[in-house]
């Protein structure tokens, strides 16, 4: 009984479960892919039994010492979803690495699905990039637009590297069109796979503004 209540006091105290009982952050995108926060256990069945629920990525990590976790995983066996644990990052830039694993992720999970981080803005935003780019067949100008600031996505803050990465692709292939206007520019994956520099667009990024203070210390992004 205690490690039920203390698994409850993580997830709405520690980690903000009584905001986000207000509003869901929830998205729907064809597949369907719906985006959204962390889901509370009444939600996840409730997801079961009106969308038909199948999967869920947590885009969290895989963390069993985690209430939060604890929570979600058993809610997730008790309703028959399954449950696929990725680590995302919303204030660093993914390597080539992790980008080929995400590719190979979002091809292959069954739907209906949900693909949830702590707010549903940056970690799932990035991940809602990727799925309609590689899954659905959006150019990366189109699928970009899951980071935005309706979503709850600050691109002024350091979640904002986000952008920078999808557009610096975006510069680099608009730029080899002018220099070699005879052959097919690279597509995103091959730019990741080849001259993708994370260091150095890490460094290229600079956060401003009241955003960033927003980001850090009242909402608390992972």
């Amino acid at each position: 009984m205690w490690k039920l209540i203390k698994a409850n006091l993580d997830l709405w105290l520690v980690d903000h479960g009584f905001l986000r009982s207000l509003y869901s952050n929830r998205f729907c995108l064809p597949g369907p892919l719906y985006r959204s926060n962390q889901p509370s256990v009444a939600q996840i069945h409730r997801y079961r039994r009106e969308l038909g629920l199948k999967t869920i990525i947590n885009l969290r990590g895989y963390n069993p010492t985690q209430g939060r976790y604890q929570l979600e995983a058993k809610a997730c066996e008790d309703a028959g979803i399954t449950l696929i644990n990725t680590r995302v990052h919303s204030r660093g830039l993914p390597t080539a690495e992790q980008i080929n694993l995400l590719k190979e992720l979002v091809e292959g999970f069954e739907t209906p699905a949900l693909a949830h981080c702590k707010s549903g803005a940056d970690r799932a935003g990035i991940f809602a990039v990727l799925y309609c780019h590689f899954r659905l067949g959006q150019p990366i100008d189109d699928a970009k637009d899951q980071l935005h600031w309706t979503y709850g996505h600050f691109r002024s803050a350091k979640t904002g590297i986000l952008d920078h990465f999808f557009e610096s692709y975006i510069r680099y292939r608009d730029q080899y069109k002018e220099t070699h206007r005879n052959k097919t520019s690279p597509t995103f994956l091959e730019w990741v796979n080849s001259e993708y520099d994370r260091e150095t667009l890490e460094k290229e990024f600079k956060p401003r503004g009241f955003a960033n203070f927003w980001i850090d210390w009242i909402v608390r992004r992972e």
